[in-house]
């Protein structure tokens, strides 16, 4: 048995020599009542199996391996055996494991011929630091072995581990300390809980402070925890306070009862040694609950305990129940073009024949209404300043017609007009709309005015607030959702089409930037979002009941470690007047459609950045490595790739035009820079472009006196790096500093290696953690107050760098602002697998919108055939990204027999390939998925339609849509399959398809 302590850096004691036994020693000792025992076991001595790749190497002397040796590429199913640890008596021993990583790497640990258990190991930082790992495993007295299993994957370098055990060691592990708990407390290690999976008790490290002194731990991989009494003295509202350890943030799925389960990301603690706690609220019912935490196929924390508590509802507040109250008697009308504004004795109404406006100037509440229906009411407006100042609570509310301004822009023609909020001793708080002709969305906004010399100082706006009884109300009520956009496509980020009826927990649902209110059956919905994204993160917090919202807010100011993955709030905003971000407010009969139009709105303000200079215009189309080399890119393997797409791809049209791309990413360093002009000929000379790899905004190492390339010495990495006010580093995010984007030195960083690039013949870039740019912190330049105003100054510095000469495609980035990029990943990186392939869709399902509006080109990211497990499945892959919108690149080993055939057959297939080539993505027929991906997209050019339907399962299973939800108008009679050909008769106006397990299809109906 062996329990994970997950110490990362916590060194045993000296280790005595004359304690120290060899491997093939077979002696036992008896030890001494007081005595201790610490051993040595080298990795690399002789007595030691290997098997499968695992050899002895030497170690880097800096790294200080005992012995000078390791042994390593413990990888695609190597072993290393540790043949005889002999130790004098049975019991619990603390082994440290000496290692070296330069990324985090997993391996199987099992003692004796039993099953191994997982640990996921840190990076030691690069693969010449040496690093330790601490965790208790279980011997037997005498001879013993210890076996480290690569489980398939990548391991670390194993240097050696030590043993230490004391019979004179306090409690033992998992002895619950003197006392007991106060409070309902439940212990996760209790033996009346259920665990499933590869989920089990572990002991904690002493300092860790654990209560009870263990946990559960390996919550992975469809492993779940189940608390089966958890009492509550009535029904009611009672808040889980979950005590956890987990050094990254990990998603974990909570269900109470019979309920539905809701997925959590509690924030990282400060190692696998601290606790944390992270609080949610839940409707308990009188009596015992079941409390049930899943770890839905990934990884989740490891659980120390569960705390109920009872809390008092919150009062709600009803708000304008009923309206916005009487504005009384008509006084006078204007139009502007096709806009009509009227003003009465209690205040003001504008419509544009779409949609109505109206502002009440005695309570200080606004409505919109679209097509004759109220869809909201008792809206008003929000600033933070040293308390939270609610234009509502203004004394004076005004309007006037003499104010009204004629605007033209990117929009439409239309009108700019302003309420005016004063009260005495309060600044100046304009709420701001801007109304189009024939459009169905109008713009808001609200800014805020010192009344003297004095400068404002807020880091959040909300220029629509409601807090109102069925305030928002859509009219529709089959199935309503609310969508949870994610800030980013970091860490496998899902949106989430929620029930609109949720009231709990409601600050693990802010949606960032946008949102839509939609029922699924009919349809509508109300889409809004911020259209300017020049200086506030923004976020949309919402809460409902009865298929209606109750409490709506979109401010900016969002910043959300589980979101924006910022550690200190946002920005404060400065000046005389500041302004909120704008937002689009919009009414459809289709959200779908809703979602389109808040794209070409976002597109207005800011275009998608142009083809320059030669750039190709069309999808891309080729290869990149990171799927298929990792980190082992070497230039043997590239010039390989170039020529197999020269010989069996590039000719037998997978090609767009002609144009094929063959991109280098992340360790094109291990390439010398005369490797790397020599590559870019190879791959011109095979009728290619050359495409390459940079982070700018991220630094992966830790010597802060490490001089910045590009700069003459004068900036050290110490010196570009993002602090907070307090000059301390931001804590790293997926193993990274944050760069300052504004830092004089991150920008001659920035030119530097864009002049190799461009110097070289590169034509095509993928920029990478970008999100790190946008995060809040004490920037260089003085001026920039907020984390996106530098991501933006960053931005614009690379394009400028770049002087439109080569494709640029986001990779891992925010969603906004997006003028800046030719293409962005729809998603976080994809493997490859099934699963993979679900999760790319999911953003598809719910992000299609983005393609053709924001960005020229989504990018599904690379296709990497061979890892899917079935040819079924790898064609999935092809499909899923030919319907993205989309940038085609494949990634696989083309020296892998098993890849070839897929590329050859998958990637030539010149029906599925005019797919992909139109650059469109396809519209999800339904969107009730929640975070998982709808399995049926559509596309309709004139009386085309195409059909995408999808089975994620390894079962088979049979996919029936029906035409007219799809889109399709009656009359058709067959559906083609392109890539066979096959022929699938339409009856009744619906078509069902039988699908294998991992199964995908492409399906065109011509429409009469």
């Amino acid at each position: 048995m062996i329990r994970a302590l997950f110490g990362k850096r916590w060194l045993l004691g000296l280790l005595a020599a004359a304690l120290m036994l060899q491997l093939t020693a077979r002696a036992t000792t008896a030890v001494a009542e007081d005595e201790s025992v610490s051993l040595m076991f080298e990795a690399e001595a002789e007595a030691n199996a290997l098997t499968g790749k695992a050899t002895v190497n030497d170690c880097d002397p800096s790294a200080g391996c005992s012995g000078g040796r390791i042994v390593g590429n413990l990888w695609g199913g190597s072993t290393l055996r540790f043949q005889e640890i002999v130790v004098p008596e049975a019991g619990v021993y603390t082994m440290t494991l000496h290692y070296i990583s330069g990324d985090p790497r997993s391996v199987a640990i099992g003692t004796n011929g039993a099953p191994g258990d997982r640990f996921d190991l840190p990076s030691t930082g690069s693969w010449s630091a040496l690093g330790t790992y601490e965790l208790e495993i279980e011997l037997a007295q005498g001879a013993n072995s210890i076996l480290f299993d690569d489980e398939g994957g990548y391991a670390p370098d194993i240097d050696r581990i030590d043993l230490a055990w004391s019979r004179d060691s306090g409690s033992e592990p998992g002895e619950e300390p003197p006392g007991e708990p106060s409070g309902d407390v439940y212990e996760a290690e209790d033996p009346a809980n259920t665990l499933t999976g590869n989920a089990g008790v572990r002991t904690c490290k002493a300092s860790s402070g654990c209560s009870g002194g263990g946990k559960v731990g390996d919550l992975w991989g469809g492993s779940s925890l189940r608390f089966h009494a958890v009492d509550a003295p009535k029904d009611g509202v009672y808040l889980l306070k979950l005590s956890y350890i987990s050094a990254d943030p990990r998603p974990i799925a909570i269900a109470v009862n019979d309920g539905a389960e809701e997925t959590y990301t509690p924030p990282a603690t400060a190692d696998w040694d601290t606790v944390g706690t992270f609080s949610i609220e839940a409707e308990l019912r009188a009596g015992a609950n079941v409390v049930t935490l899943d770890d839905n196929g990934g990884w989740s924390p490891d659980i120390d305990k569960l705390e109920v508590v009872a809390v008092e509802a919150p009062g709600e507040d009803p708000g304008a129940a009923d309206g916005i109250g009487d504005m009384g008697a008509k006084l006078e009308s204007a139009t502007f073009g096709s806009i009509l504004v009227e003003t009465y004795e209690r205040g003001v109404q504008a419509t544009n024949g779409v949609y109505r406006i109206l502002y009440n100037t005695e309570s200080g509440l606004a409505a919109y209404a679209w097509n004759g229906r109220t869809v909201a009411k008792g809206v008003f407006s929000t600033v933070r300043l040293e308390r939270l100042l609610e234009s509502r609570e203004y004394g004076e509310h005004s309007f006037s017609m003499r104010d009204v301004e004629r605007i033209k822009d990117g929009h439409g023609k239309g009108i700019r007009f302003a309420i005016e909020n004063r009260e005495e001793g309060l600044p100046v708080m304009k709420q701001m709309y801007q109304i189009y002709e024939d459009l169905p969305y109008f713009l808001a906004s609200q800014s805020i005015e010192s009344a003297g010399a004095a400068e404002l100082r807020t880091n959040e706006m909300a220029p629509i607030v409601l807090n109102a009884k069925a305030g928002v109300d859509i009219g529709a009520y089959g199935d309503n959702r609310v969508l949870v956009t994610p800030f980013d496509n970091d860490m496998w980020s899902r949106y989430q089409a929620r029930t609109i009826n949720t009231s709990l927990n409601t600050n693990n649902y802010i949606s960032s930037e946008v949102t839509a209110v939609y029922d699924n059956e009919s349809r509508d919905g109300l889409i809004v979002g911020s259209v300017t994204h020049d200086l506030w993160k923004t976020g949309i917090a919402w809460s409902g009941s009865n298929d209606r919202l109750d409490k709506l807010k979109v401010y900016g100011g969002f910043a959300s470690q589980a979101s924006t993955h910022d550690s200190l709030p946002h920005g404060e905003v400065s000046g005389a007047t500041v302004t909120s971000p704008q937002v689009f407010v919009g009414f459809y009969g289709d959200y779908r459609d809703g979602l389109e139009s808040y794209g070409r709105a976002n597109a207005a303000v800011a275009a998608p950045l142009k083809f320059e200079r030669g750039v190709p215009k069309g999808v891309p189309v080729g290869w990149n490595s990171w799927g298929a080399y990792d980190s082992k890119l070497s230039y043997d393997k590239v010039v390989a790739v170039s020529d197999f797409f020269q010989n069996h791809l590039q000719n037998e049209g997978f090609s767009n035009k002609g144009n094929v791309y063959i991109n280098l990413d992340s360790y094109w360093d291990n390439l010398t820079e005369r490797q790397l002009k020599d590559v870019v000929s190879v791959i011109r000379s095979n009728g290619q472009k050359a495409g390459i790899y940079y982070g700018p905004f991220v630094y992966w190492g830790d010597n802060m006196e490490q001089p910045v390339e590009g700069a003459d010495g004068k900036y050290t990495y110490g010196d570009i790096i993002l602090r907070d006010p307090d000059g301390n580093p931001l804590p790293k995010v997926d193993g990274a500093y944050a760069v300052d984007p504004t830092h004089p030195g991150a920008k001659q960083r920035i030119d530097y290696y864009f002049k190799r690039f461009l110097d070289y013949g590169f034509e095509y870039i993928k920029i990478d953690f970008l999100s790190h740019g946008s995060f809040e912190g004490a920037h260089y330049d003085p001026s920039v107050e907020t984390g996106i105003e530098a991501y933006n100054q960053g931005m614009a510095y690379i394009n400028e760098a770049l002087d439109g000469r080569m494709f640029i495609s986001a990779s891992i980035a925010p969603l906004f602002p997006s003028q800046y990029a030719h293409a962005r990943r729809i998603s976080c990186d994809v493997d490859g697998t099934l699963a993979k392939t679900e999760y790319q869709l999911n953003n598809l399902t719910y992000g299609w919108w983005q393609n053709g509006t924001i960005y020229t080109y989504t990018d599904p990211d690379y296709m990497t055939l061979a890892r899917g497990g079935s040819f079924e499945a790898a064609q999935s892959r092809v499909n899923a990204a030919a319907i993205s919108g989309t940038v085609f690149l494949g990634s696989d080993d083309v020296a892998d027999p098993v890849a070839q055939q897929y590329m050859r057959e998958l990637l030539t297939n010149e029906r599925v390939n005019e797919v992909a080539l139109q650059g469109e993505a396809f519209r999800p027929i339904d969107g009730d998925t929640g975070t998982g991906a709808a399995d049926a997209f559509a596309l309709s050019k004139k009386k085309r339609h195409t059909i995408a339907l999808f089975n994620y399962s390894n079962d088979p299973a049979t996919k029936t849509i029906e035409l007219a939800r799809a889109g399709i108008p009656a009359g058709a009679t067959v559906a083609v399959d392109l890539w066979t050909q096959e022929k699938h008769p339409v009856a009744d106006g619906k078509l069902a398809i039988d699908l294998k397990g991992g199964q995908s299809k492409l399906l065109v109906i011509e429409a009469k």
